[in-house]
């Protein structure tokens, strides 16, 4: 088996979430092969030591990997964690699989993270298409008159933004987006190259909090490398949540209920921020309960 290594990152007010997710990451005996590194984005020392004793996460210090006037960081130090992302072949060169998993995500079922590791090294990159038979969307338009509609999707708005020219706005802007909450990608892919160099591109002008989601999407729409496209369980993120008739795990809403692999939370701030926040959860036998989608209402003990 490669060197898989599961990587995280966020700040002092993300860490009850990071902690989540390195647990559930260690609470699988198959994942005792897996090594976890935490980006410093602002976590205090007794957090970071915490992580360092109780789950072996090794913490990782990064620079912004980009010259970013202080005037657009504003203080926001948690977001070095985006723009150092696309440098983690380089700080972790002994890994031959790198994941990423965002901090309000946790691993529900391991098989998700073998999963992706499976379609990083058939095809350097694997990640989880935003559009899926749970999209309530697919594409944001702007009606006009006479039937005529402006596309707003979010790779165009993003791509424009970054003052990209408008053809390759128009080349990627009916594309899906990759949420690049959860990916895989090879250490030797060409991928982080290409997409280091297109989040150079696009961070000059457009926004940092998005400029690696932008350019993940630019280095397979518009130039061509490869990319496995990974079921919706290995990044789960409703909106329609379902449990099994027991309710002791979460799976997905359609047919056949497959049980989530990894559950990310995206959207819910409220929640990421409160473990007594519920929402409504369909189970497979047509009742509906209120539950919290954090790993401690799932799991016991």
């Amino acid at each position: 088996m490669s060197r898989r290594t599961v990587v995280t990152g966020g700040d002092a007010n993300y860490f009850p979430l990071i902690e989540e997710l390195c647990a559930s990451v260690r609470h699988f005996r198959d994942a005792t092969a897996l090594e976890l590194v935490v980006i410093d984005g602002g976590l205090e020392a007794g957090q970071m030591e915490h992580l360092t004793t109780r789950y072996g996460a090794r913490i990782l210090q990064v620079g912004w990997g980009f010259d970013i006037p202080p005037s657009r960081i504003r203080g926001r130090e948690h977001l070095k964690v985006l723009t150092s992302r696309t440098f983690l072949d380089q700080h972790l060169p002994d890994s031959e699989v790198i994941i990423w998993i965002d901090g309000d995500a946790w691993v529900q079922d391991i098989s998700a993270v073998d999963m992706l590791c499976q379609g990083a090294e058939r095809s350097g990159l694997a990640v989880v298409s935003q559009t899926s038979r749970y999209s309530q969307v697919t594409m944001t338009l702007q009606w006009a008159a006479f039937g005529y509609a402006r596309v707003k999707s979010q790779l165009y708005k993003n791509a424009r933004r970054a003052g990209l020219s408008e053809a390759l706005a128009r080349q990627v802007g009916d594309k899906p987006t990759f949420n690049a909450g959860v990916f895989a990608i090879r250490q030797d892919a060409p991928h982080w190259a290409a997409w280091r160099e297109r989040q150079a591109e696009v961070i000059v002008k457009g926004r940092v909090f998005t400029s690696d989601q932008l350019a993940l999407g630019l280095i397979v729409h518009a130039d061509g490398l490869s990319v496995e496209l990974m079921p919706e369980i290995c990044n789960y993120m409703g909106p329609f949540w379902c449990c099994d008739a027991d309710e002791s795990a979460l799976v997905e809403r359609y047919i056949p209920n497959t049980p989530v692999g990894i559950v990310h939370m995206a959207g819910y701030n409220d929640m990421r921020k409160d473990l007594g926040i519920t929402t409504d959860i369909r189970t497979t036998d047509g009742r509906t309960v209120a539950k919290s989608l954090r790993r401690p209402a799932w799991v016991k003990g």
